[in-house]
């Protein structure tokens, strides 16, 4: 090949780079379409296993509780809420939502205020002996005085998450500037 001036070019030497981008660019599609492929697999067996998703926001809760239960035995242990005070400035919320350590089953709540049915806030399944103890609500009600409603959801823990008796305890709720 010659250039403008009429003097050969060594075209060899420039070559070789071109080779190898088009050796590296083939190697990271590869790579890619490997990777895709692995994560897609892992993504339907999780789907496949048992379809459930545990809430990841929950940590390990085993305060000491007095027992309130009247010496039964058996049954679903569900929290009780006195008054609870949030800030009106925030849609983060510390309120902890737990499943006592003693129960056989996951726990959902869902929280509804003022009657509503829409809730500001659902978690996904906490298993016994965890808590959420902080999470967002969708809506923060204006500063006064409301009734806050944990309704509680429960589900068996074998592979048919047949859902079991829930409860539904209110509190009142106190929004503070």
């Amino acid at each position: 090949m010659q250039n403008i001036d009429g003097n050969k070019e060594n075209t060899k030497g420039r070559r070789f780079p071109l080779y190898l981008l088009c050796l590296i660019l083939a190697v990271a599609a590869a790579a890619g379409l490997i990777t895709s492929y692995c994560l897609r697999k892992d993504l339907q067996a999780q789907e496949k296993s048992s379809g459930i998703v545990i809430e990841a926001n929950a940590s390990g809760w085993n305060p000491e509780l007095p027992d309130l239960s009247g010496a039964q035995s058996s049954g679903i242990k569900i929290p009780g809420y006195g008054d609870i005070t949030v800030p009106a400035d925030t849609n983060t919320w510390k309120i902890t939502l737990a499943n006592p350590q003693d129960n056989n089953c996951y726990f959902k709540y869902s929280i509804t205020l003022d009657g509503s049915e829409d809730p500001v806030y659902e978690s996904d399944y906490i298993e016994p002996g965890k808590a959420v103890t902080q999470f967002d609500v969708s809506d923060t009600p204006e500063a006064g005085d409301h009734e806050i409603y944990m309704n509680i959801s429960t589900y068996s823990m074998d592979e048919n998450h047949t859902r079991l008796n829930g409860a539904s305890v209110k509190a009142d709720l106190h929004v503070v500037k």
